[in-house]
């Protein structure tokens, strides 16, 4: 026997980067009624490995994958 199941909500997400002082970038979600965010990846910087404009562009694409159509030229 195959049962169907129904979907009752869909809960909705909020994604976001910030930026510390050490130069990390973190890319932050919030789950609608589930809390405090928590942050869902982390683009570490290392002047030796990593600049600035990698970083941007590399969390520029996570966050289209994640599904955010906002503007992302402030990242």
């Amino acid at each position: 026997m195959v049962e169907i199941a129904k979907i009752v909500k869909l809960h909705g997400k909020r994604v976001w980067v910030e930026k510390d002082f050490m130069g990390t970038v973190h890319i932050k979600m919030q789950h609608e009624g589930m809390g405090e965010p928590f942050d869902f990846i982390q683009i570490q910087y290392d002047y030796a490995y990593t600049d600035n404009a990698s970083q941007a562009a590399l969390a520029r694409e996570i966050l289209k994958l994640l599904g955010v159509t906002e503007p992302l030229e402030t990242i």
